[in-house]
């Protein structure tokens, strides 16, 4: 795999190019995070450029289906180790039950997690294999547990195992702490369920309005603005040419003012629903570009239907 972010001394300190060639590295895809930004921008100035050849009158697909897929390439990353974590945690629960059951049982902690890797946990079985792989080449119980959290990017798991190591160097119950653990994982990850299946509504809601019923409106109101303007300078009689030049010229200020004023609000409904559903910001990134796209698809099919309706009165 190319490392040209290590060989580029500007770049090889960035804590933001290290956390994304983490998302990469974690979700096993052998591509240089440098080079995958790289290809993504390129890959998205070609489907806008090409857009706007082929659509000149809408230019501004062009540039929105630009912002989109770099988003989505450049995303991707992301969203998949944001799914791997979810996964892992979904999956700790049980697990952690599992081990108690193993100690309970006169089982060795190494003996309970080869039983985790050896299980269909998904990701956390993997993980378990890398902690089982320091175990065998050395490494104490302390630190082969640390590569754990070190590999997941979790705060639920971090404090799992921190539990956990304090608990061995203590001489604890690790069966019943374990035990009282995975109850609360299991108790979090229902209030997670909850609040998205509370919050439905309230989505749907963020997402009609912001990607549908907003553009829908701001469509209509560009062509009625349009005809306005338009009519009312060609009733200037002689003056009328110069009068049309001034107003299609307000018209076009109108429209991208509008068209601004929609990406605002369409991004401020992605972070609202990503707070509302997920409870993170960062999360909107998964929102904003489809909200975007159907947006502007509702907009421009608002503005050439209201077209059609005036020009046929």
């Amino acid at each position: 795999m190319l490392r040209l972010t290590e060989k580029i001394p500007l770049l090889n300190k960035s804590k933001l190019l290290m956390k994304y060639s983490q998302y990469l590295y974690h979700i096993e895809f052998p591509v240089d995070a440098l080079l995958w930004i790289l290809l993504s921008i390129a890959v998205s100035i070609v489907v806008g450029a090409g857009l706007i050849v082929v659509l000149p009158n809408y230019w501004q697909i062009g540039i929105i289906m630009f912002l989109v897929v770099a988003d989505l390439m450049i995303g991707y990353p992301y969203l998949k180790a944001s799914q791997r974590i979810d996964e892992i945690e979904e999956a700790l629960p049980d697990a952690l039950k599992q081990i108690a059951d193993t100690l309970r049982a006169g089982g060795t902690y190494e003996y309970a997690m080869r039983e985790i890797a050896s299980s269909e946990y998904g990701y956390l079985k993997k993980e378990m294999n890398n902690v089982l792989r320091k175990l065998e080449e050395g490494e104490n119980f302390e630190n082969a547990l640390k590569t754990l959290s070190t590999n997941v990017d979790s705060r639920l798991v971090q404090r799992t195992v921190t539990i956990i190591i304090d608990s061995v160097k203590s001489g604890a119950g690790l069966a019943d702490i374990l035990d009282e653990i995975s109850e609360d994982v299991r108790a979090t990850h229902q209030i997670t369920s909850e609040r998205k299946t509370r919050t439905m509504l309230q989505v749907i809601f963020m997402f009609t309005a912001g990607s549908m019923v907003a553009p829908a409106i701001f469509g209509f109101v560009t062509t009625i603005s349009n005809t306005l303007i338009t009519s009312a300078a060609a009733a200037k009689g002689a003056a009328a040419t110069a009068q049309i030049i001034k107003a299609k010229n307000a018209a076009n200020t109108i429209q991208l003012g509008i068209q601004g004023y929609m990406l605002i609000e369409v991004l401020a409904a992605s972070i609202i629903i990503s707070l509302m559903r997920e409870g993170k910001i960062a999360k909107s990134i998964i929102y904003f570009p489809i909200l975007l796209l159907i947006a502007y698809v509702i907009y421009v099919g608002a503005s050439l239907a209201s077209a059609a309706i005036v020009n046929s009165v």
